[in-house]
């Protein structure tokens, strides 16, 4: 039985709750957590405390803000004036706006309206929380040579 080492690719079950217990998200059936263990798909913590298993293997794992998403940074809740905001859309407290169209590398959620535009939290929505992962690995799978790891190429742009 494969544990899990560097470029498997890793499937699992999962439940993420926060520190009182409460679910933030879980699996499905259909929709387990899938990565390439190595790759820098997963919160290198959570990896870390995955290395080594096997599929069977069942494990919480329960991380600081400092391990998972990490701390709120104030200095990343801003105003946007409306000029600066994408133009023809009516804007609602809790709607993200991903710069950069969908393939943005943040998100940025709108906690409140004002006079002049939004303000604008760049936190990830788990920011500051304690959380614990409750995993079932389903399968641990050797890399294909057919296959390629699954990975952003570096983009070059001109300054």
């Amino acid at each position: 039985m494969n544990s899990i080492h560097p470029h498997c690719e890793v499937i699992a079950a999962y439940t993420l709750a926060d520190a009182n217990g409460n679910t933030l998200a879980t699996s499905t059936k259909e929709t387990p957590l899938r990565y390439i263990h190595g790759a820098g798909q997963m919160i290198a913590a959570l990896e870390t405390a995955l290395s080594g298993h096997q599929a069977g293997d069942e494990l919480n794992v329960t991380l600081t803000p400092e391990q998972a998403y990490g701390q709120h940074r104030s200095e990343l809740v801003f105003e946007a004036v409306r000029e600066n905001l994408p133009a023809g859309k009516e804007l609602h407290v809790g709607m993200t706006l991903t710069p950069g169209g969908q393939q943005g590398k943040f998100s940025l959620k709108v906690v409140e309206l004002t006079e002049r535009g939004a303000i604008l939290d760049g936190n990830h929505p788990l920011a500051g929380k304690t959380v614990t992962w409750q995993i079932k690995i389903l399968a641990v799978n050797s890399p294909k040579t057919d296959r390629q790891v699954e990975s952003q190429p570096i983009k070059w742009v001109n300054v």
